[in-house]
């Protein structure tokens, strides 16, 4: 019904043209000055938004067929985790992103293992109050009972673009972590390591890192500690079979915020060195999955689960949508599956890469049969 309002609106804007203005859904505005070299009959319009009106009818069609349903069962053992970032708006696409999340993990197979949620976490002031409405509510407790991993962005800091709350900001999001122990939200420091399920048995271990090098968020301290804890962290010896960094900020995009030069140059060599095959970021208000030349390692952003929506610049390196959605990733012992979920449930794209570190598309823009594994 979305897309069929989008088009009705397109048609009535194209309506309203026919007498020189056009229609914003509230009023109509002052008209254009027209070009008598250009003026059309209002036959002619009428048969020109009929036309139009049927293409676009056509083309929903043939979108609706390219629409996929995310796959819940998986052929062996594992976990499953959700990603998202830039979700701390308290708006209506907020809210649509949370009940696909709790849809989709309601219809899986197992049990989550935990949210990574990737910053930009509280848009605007932020208030002790906040938390009940905009986190603890709105992500269900019933079918999304599990940890919220969190890490900070650029406006968890609340430079003066946002709030001006600077690092009280993200304190107060340490602080909710530290005092609510029986919260799923999950913060023990600006940066840290877990290994899932557990550190006795890992399959997995994830590096959360803080990006944030503007001034007034990190300090230079700060900055170091984080660089030298990477470097002892990704250095460790681990049981695990798969090792991941999380971060609100991409090191590639596709998107307004390009990519990060400062942590291409001191993050990048350590993560073929030491063979990290996941990358997950937010930031840039889009859906995206790169490969990118002289890197083994494969590049997701999801940073539109509830933020206004930022175009993509350029599409050369693998899947970029401007949609809002989130990511589900299943992580077994010989590979790991990413799929791409929009807000109204389709799974746009999907990806499979092995331990051997072959990555294969089985869903491309929708299309595709999956294959098992």
């Amino acid at each position: 019904m979305r897309k069929l309002g989008n088009y009705l609106h397109e048609t009535n804007w194209l309506l309203c043209a026919t007498h020189g203005g056009y229609f914003t859904g509230r009023k109509q505005m002052k008209p254009t000055p027209v070009n008598p070299s250009r003026t059309m009959t209002r036959r002619d319009a009428i048969k020109k938004t009929i036309l139009f009106s049927t293409s676009l009818w056509a083309l929903a069609g043939a979108s609706e067929l390219r629409a996929q349903a995310p796959a819940t069962k998986f052929p062996e053992g594992g976990l499953d985790f959700l990603a998202m970032g830039d979700f701390g708006s308290g708006n209506a696409v907020q809210r649509a992103v949370a009940a696909q999340m709790a849809d989709f993990a309601k219809k899986l197979e197992r049990p989550l293992t935990g949210v990574f949620a990737m910053g930009d976490n509280f848009y605007g002031k932020l208030t002790p109050e906040r938390f009940a409405p905009h986190f603890e509510e709105m992500y269900s407790k019933e079918h999304l009972d599990f940890p919220f991993y969190a890490c900070l962005g650029n406006h968890d800091y609340g430079p003066s673009y946002d709030s001006k709350q600077g690092p009280a900001k993200a304190q107060m999001q340490l602080d909710y972590a530290k005092n609510n122990p029986s919260s799923r939200w999950k913060m023990p420091a600006k940066w840290y390591a877990e290994e899932f399920p557990d550190a006795a048995n890992p399959l997995l271990k994830v590096i959360f890192l803080d990006g944030s090098m503007f001034e007034g968020a990190l300090t230079p301290k700060e900055k170091i500690d984080q660089k030298r804890f990477l470097e002892a962290e990704i250095a460790k010896n681990t049981a695990a079979k798969w090792r991941w960094i999380v971060c609100h900020y991409p090191l590639f995009s596709e998107g307004v915020h390009h990519d990060n030069a400062r942590l291409i140059a001191e993050w990048g060599p350590l993560l073929n060195k030491h063979n990290i095959s996941l990358y997950v970021a937010g930031h840039d208000h889009n859906l995206q999955h790169l490969q990118v030349d002289g890197y083994k390692n494969n590049f997701v952003v999801s940073g539109s689960a509830g933020a206004s929506l930022y175009p993509i610049k350029r599409s050369g390196r693998g899947f970029a949508q401007k949609i809002s959605g989130f990511v589900h990733i299943h992580v077994g012992a010989d590979s790991f599956e990413v799929q791409y979920i929009t807000s109204t449930g389709d799974c746009l794209h999907a990806f499979r890469r092995t331990q051997a570190g072959k990555t294969d598309t089985i869903i491309a823009n929708g299309n595709g049969k999956r294959q098992k594994a």
